[in-house]
Formats: C-alpha cells, sequence, structure tokens
C-alpha cells in the first residue's frame, strides 16, 4: 500500500473526481516603523481534477467571480457531504487538468465556508515525480489503493504517463508513485472495442502534475 496517502483526500467532482492537494504563497517581508516581520508561507488547499470532469467554461482572464464558480460541484465519495460550491482557478482543456479553489469568500461567503470544511477535515495528497515503475490508483467500489504500473513517455508533445487499465468514472482520479506522491491525474480511460466492451490495454495520455500544472502551484 501507498505510505500516507489517505484515500480520503480523493472527493467528487461532477460525474468524475478530484483530489485535495496543498499548495503555498509567499507573503514578504513587511517593514512597520522600528521593526520588520519577516516573510511568511500562506497555505490553500485546492482540487486537482481532469478539465472534462467540469462544466463548460467560457471564462477569460478578466471573467467574474460568477462566471468562474461552479454551484454544486464538489461532494465526499461517500456521499455525507455533496452539492458544494468551487472556483475554477485554472484549466487547460489540451492536457485535460484543472484546479478548483474556494469560491470567494465576500462573493460566496456561505459557499466558502462549505468548501473549507470539505477541504480541511481530510489529509493532503503530496505531489512528486512520475518515474516508471509501479504506482497506484483508487478503486471505484471498495475506497481502496489498487497497484497499477507507470509508463513515462516522451511524444512530439511533451511527456505524458501510461498506466494499467481504466474503469469509468476514474477521471480526475490520482496517479500515486511507489511512495503515494502524486505524479498524474487519470484524463484518458482505456478503449473501448466495437463490442463495447473496454479493452485491458494500458491508457495512455495522462498529464503528469510536474509538467502540467501552472507554476504558481509547484513553486516551493
Amino acid at each position: 500500500m501507498p505510505n500516507d496517502a489517505d484515500p480520503s483526500s480523493v472527493i467528487k467532482v461532477g460525474d468524475g473526481r478530484g483530489f485535495i492537494v496543498e499548495y503555498r504563497v509567499r507573503r514578504p517581508a513587511v517593514r512597520l516603523q522600528s521593526r520588520t516581520i519577516p516573510p511568511i508561507y500562506i497555505e490553500h488547499r485546492v482540487v486537482i481534477t481532469a478539465a472534462h470532469c467540469l462544466p463548460p467554461l467560457t471564462a477569460t482572464p478578466a471573467a467574474s467571480y460568477h462566471e468562474k464558480t461552479f454551484p454544486g460541484l464538489l461532494g465526499n465519495i461517500d456521499g455525507s457531504k455533496k452539492a458544494i460550491a468551487a472556483e475554477c482557478l485554472f484549466a487547460d482543456p489540451v492536457a485535460d487538468i484543472a484546479i478548483l479553489g474556494s469560491p470567494d469568500c465576500q462573493e460566496f461567503y456561505s459557499e466558502s465556508n462549505y468548501y473549507d470544511d470539505l477541504v480541511n477535515e481530510v489529509p493532503v495528497l503530496l505531489i512528486g515525480n512520475a518515474r516508471n515503475g509501479r504506482g497506484w490508483l483508487l478503486a471505484l467500489t471498495d475506497n481502496r489503493w489498487v497497484e497499477t504500473t507507470l509508463n513515462v513517455f516522451v511524444g512530439s508533445r511533451g511527456m505524458s504517463l501510461g498506466i494499467g487499465p481504466t474503469e469509468s468514472g476514474m477521471s480526475g482520479s490520482p496517479i500515486l508513485n511507489h511512495n503515494g506522491k502524486a505524479v498524474g491525474v487519470v484524463c484518458v480511460g482505456s478503449e473501448t472495442g466495437n463490442d463495447g466492451v473496454r479493452k485491458t490495454e494500458r491508457a495512455w495520455g495522462q498529464p503528469i502534475l510536474s509538467r502540467s500544472l501552472p507554476g504558481w502551484m509547484l513553486a516551493p
């Protein structure tokens, strides 16, 4: 089993899934009269998912909070909490990856509190490096990690991951490396044959987090 990877870090995002991670923002030192307040780091919890798990997104950089906030999008896997709003902070439809955060606390005060309750009550997943070898996916039915094999593929559009067969409903799930750190997100399913049966071959083209996330998410 992967070390320190809690299945409760994986939540519902629409008809798919997402997983909770944390990033830090550095607040610079502040000079106040005769003393200096040293720089501090402020931690934020966000949800990484597959972009296709979101409703259609037409927002631009100048979009309002209302245009980027989706009501009733998030919930626990077990259904104990659901219909929680989230704001889209980043989306790349080509890589098929997105980041969701808390709704604006002034525009959506109650929704922001519900989001905080959802993401703060469970451990976060740590982001790691993708390597060929052993990996883990979260099963659909019994909330346990199942072993898979990771293959890092280098193509004309950069690096991506190949993993073992996937199931319908896994979109947005984390792909963990051998020691339980998130290295990718499930976006591409195993192919289905003409007979309607999903093939047992590997699913290629999963985005690698360290290659597909924006710099502000990965800064130390």
